[in-house]
């Protein structure tokens, strides 16, 4: 695909998002933008490097990017931090639980639930009368995940507990054309049975997200351990047969999205997506921002303690806080609504079909 013709779309582009999930917009970053973030970067490889930069955060604002997205789904707050997503050479295994495994085989997830292995073990939580479904109800909805990430709930009365926003927008600083060079790879067009599975929820009488109906919020993990995070198989059972098969990728269920330096990827919060080994000699270099449409009512939009661009779930605090919201606005009712028809905050894709 060819760049953007004036900060937007193209039709075809346009259906692909649609069909697909995500779209690979080709050439968006300007060499001299790229090159700025990959020195920040550079500067400490082996770490996670904070998106709260200009350096890194101008790999949005200051390219054609946001002109894109801004005509694509509509008004934004322009991101103030980034994931940073550097994936070291030949690291071809996973920690699961503090030990390497040479045959781990990366899973796709939906983005702001409390994710991990979980703190208690699984004796303590059947002797406390919960079991692995339903364990967190009872729980401190201000705890965080095992990794410090998304809140166990997003509110107080426990309706929802995943929180959301409305495009992952990653941008590569490195040549990934060839597969198994640590690509973040998705479910290519699963997001309409998350949506679906998202709408069963709510017709059963939620809550949305883990704990919820037809998804356990804990799963066995080894003898006396449980891990939280794992798309439901009731959702996955929806997914379509996309298979991408290709000599040395190993996981054909999963696509792997191949992109060269300056290109960008923009995907749906609800494609499950993930990070896949990295089996070359290269660093994979990847800074991701997620955006969410802006909500009128909100009074947080721009507040820098949400980590706009950071955070995947913006309706609480980065550190898990609760917000105080006006009366007549309730963020979590609107978080609902919009996992139950994501293509509502698209403005630019209404009367756009899967095929051209």
């Amino acid at each position: 695909m060819s760049p953007p013709a004036s900060g937007s779309l193209s039709d075809d582009q346009k259906h692909a998002l649609k069909r697909d999930g995500f779209v690979v917009v080709k050439n968006v970053i300007p060499r001299q933008v790229a090159a700025r973030a990959k020195a920040v970067i550079s500067q400490n490889p082996t770490r996670i490097v904070h998106g709260d930069n200009p350096a890194i955060n101008g790999l949005y604002n200051e390219s054609a990017l946001r002109d894109v997205m801004l005509e694509a789904m509509g008004p934004h707050t322009p991101p103030v931090n980034a994931q940073v997503a550097v994936t070291l050479p030949n690291y071809a295994d996973a920690v699961v639980r503090g030990k390497a495994t040479a045959d781990y085989a990366p899973k796709a997830h939906v983005d702001g639930g409390w994710a991990g292995l979980c703190p208690m073990p699984r004796s303590e939580i059947l002797a406390s009368g919960e079991t692995l479904e339903t364990w967190g109800r009872a729980g401190d909805p201000r705890s965080m995940g095992p990794a410090g990430g998304a809140p166990l709930w997003q509110d107080r009365e426990r309706t929802l507990a995943i929180g959301s926003y409305t495009a992952l927008v990653g941008v590569c600083l490195n040549d990934q054309r060839r597969p198994g060079k640590g690509q973040f790879a998705v479910r290519r067009g699963a997001h309409e049975a998350v949506e679906a599975f998202f709408r069963r929820q709510r017709a059963d009488g939620g809550p949305l997200g883990g704990g919820g109906p037809d998804w356990p919020r804990l799963i066995p993990a080894g003898q006396d351990a449980a891990y939280a995070g794992v798309m439901p198989s009731a959702m996955e059972a929806g997914y379509p047969d996309t298979r991408f098969e290709h000599e040395g990728w190993a996981w054909p269920e999963l696509t792997p999205v191949l992109m060269e330096e300056g290109d960008t990827v923009i995907a749906l919060h609800a494609l499950p997506h993930t990070a896949t080994p990295n089996r070359s000699a290269d660093p994979r270099v990847n800074v991701f921002f997620r955006i969410r449409r802006f909500r009128q009512n909100n009074p947080y939009e721009g507040d820098e303690r949400i980590g706009w661009g950071v955070s995947d779930h913006p309706d609480r605090a980065l550190n898990g806080e609760f917000l105080d919201y006006p009366d007549g606005y309730d963020p979590f009712q609107t978080s609902i609504a919009k996992l139950c028809d994501h293509w509502s905050e698209w403005d630019g894709m209404r009367g756009v079909s899967g095929a051209p």
